[in-house]
Formats: C-alpha cells, structure tokens, sequence
C-alpha cells in the first residue's frame, strides 16, 4: 500500500541523502518527545500500540541516526507513483540473508507525525497485519504476530 515498488516519470525526485540524527529528548528517556508524541497520536488515530510504533522507529532508523536526509521517513517507507522521494542508499537483505548496496527512493513526509501516522495506517490497513490486529490492546502479542510480515 505505501511501498508501491514500480516508479515511473510521474514520482518527483528531491534530493541524494546519505543520514540525518535526531535530537533526544530534554528528558532522562532516549527517545525523542517528539517521537513518543506522534507514536501516541497515531495509536489514538490507527489504534496500533505507542510501543510498537516507537521499538519499529528504533530498529528501522537506529534510534533516529539512520533516516535519508530531508525525509521526516525514519521507517524506511519507499515512495510510490507520484510522491516526492530522496534517494538513499540501504541494504537489502536477500532471499539467502546476503546484505547487498542498493540505491532506493525513500518516501518524504511532511512531517514526522505525518510519517508515523502512515506508518501506522499501512499497521493498520495492510491485509498482512490482520493477525496481529488482532492483538492491539496486547502490545506483546502484537509485536509476536508481526513477526515475518514486517517490512521487505
């Protein structure tokens, strides 16, 4: 739904990143308000646990020092037909677990609420998180019933 994999002439390029780091909080926590802020609104939103949200923007983006410049993208999100992108250099992980350089356009949002609120709707909407839907009021089940559908 939000990873559509075949770009055309239609998608707009914006920029070649290479990484960007997030400030932490003023707080004793590693984890940026702003981050516990839009993981929160979107649970409100989307119904997907704060925590699930927050554990998926540490892995995904390293705690927030992985994540292409000028993306407000710290999941990793590619951009389909017709969304801006950056260009960003991960690693793919192939079918035999080989880690390969590849050179990928990664969605920009507008902001990171707008990026955690999708995030949450594809958590949300996508036919392959329907099991652990079924667990969102149980965020352990949920990050257990994620397992092997979470990202490519």
């Amino acid at each position: 739904m939000l990873n559509d994999s075949k770009l055309s002439n239609s998608v707009n390029r914006v920029t070649i990143s290479s990484g960007v780091n997030a400030k932490p909080s003023s707080s004793s926590s590693s984890v940026p308000d702003a981050v516990i802020q839009a993981a929160q609104t979107a649970q409100r939103k989307w119904k997907v646990p704060a925590s699930i949200t927050i554990a998926q923007w540490m892995l995904e983006s390293g705690s927030g020092k992985r994540m292409p410049s000028h993306s407000n993208n710290p999941f990793g999100i590619k951009a389909g037909r017709g969304q801006s992108f950056v260009l960003a250099p991960p690693h793919e992980e192939t079918k035999d677990h080989k880690l390969i350089a590849t050179i990928a356009p990664f969605r920009v949002f507008s902001s990171l609420d707008e990026a955690f609120d999708q995030h949450e709707r594809l958590l949300a909407m996508h036919p392959a998180y329907r099991l652990a839907r079924q667990s969102m009021n149980d965020p352990d089940a949920y990050a257990d019933a994620s397992t092997g559908a979470y990202a490519s």
